[in-house]
C-alpha cells in the first residue's frame, strides 16, 4: 500500500544538505550531478527492510557514481544532551557496514547515513510513520523527483522506479 505524499513526480526535489555519518560528506539532490539519488527515509525499526532492498537493487545498479542510495534518519526526537551518544551508535553502524564492504569499494559511497537532526528534510519529503514503512524517493541526476513509494515492500518498487528512468 502506497501512502499519498506531498511530493510531485516530475517536480524539483526539495533542496537540502545533510552530513553523512562516518564519512562526513555533505549530500543533497543538487550535490550529486550525474548520479541518481535514492533516498530511503527509515528508522532503526525498519533497517532489515532497507537492507533487503539494497541487496536487491545493488546487483542491478552497482555503481555509486550512477546511483547513490542514502538513508535519511529523522533525529529530531533525540534530546540535545543525547545527540552525541546517538551519533556514536550510528558511527558504530557505519563502521560495521564499512568493514563488510567488498575490496575496492569506498564505503563512503555505499554506506550513506544522513542525520536529519531537526526533522525538516523528513518533513519536506513527507516522511511519516517510517518506523513501520520506509519511504523511497528517487531523484534523478537533474534533481527531479522520479518516484515515490512507501510500504513494507521496497525491493520490487525500487527496481521498477529505477527501470523507469
Amino acid at each position: 500500500m502506497t501512502t499519498q505524499l506531498p511530493l510531485t513526480i516530475g517536480a524539483l526535489a526539495p533542496a537540502f544538505r545533510l552530513k553523512a555519518i562516518g564519512s562526513g560528506r555533505e549530500f543533497g539532490p543538487s550535490l550529486r550531478a550525474g548520479a541518481a539519488l535514492l533516498l530511503v527515509f527509515h528508522d532503526q525499526n525498519t533497517v532489515p527492510l532497507v537492507q533487503a532492498m539494497q541487496e536487491a537493487v545493488r546487483p542491478h545498479y552497482g555503481d555509486a557514481q550512477q546511483l547513490l542510495i542514502a538513508s535519511v534518519v529523522n533525529m529530531s526526537s533525540v534530546p540535545r544532551f543525547l545527540r552525541s551518544a546517538a551519533e556514536s551508535v550510528m558511527k558504530g553502524s557505519y563502521t560495521k557496514a564499512a568493514a563488510a564492504m567488498p575490496a575496492g569499494l569506498d564505503a563512503a559511497d555505499y554506506v550513506v547515513i544522513l542525520t536529519d537532526w531537526d526533522g525538516m528534510v523528513s518533513q519536506h519529503y513527507g516522511a511519516a510513520k517510517v518506523d513501520k514503512k520506509p519511504l523511497l524517493v528517487l531523484v534523478d541526476d537533474a534533481g527531479i523527483v522520479r518516484g515515490v513509494h512507501q510500504s513494507t515492500h521496497l525491493s520490487q518498487p525500487a527496481l521498477e522506479m529505477l527501470a523507469s528512468m
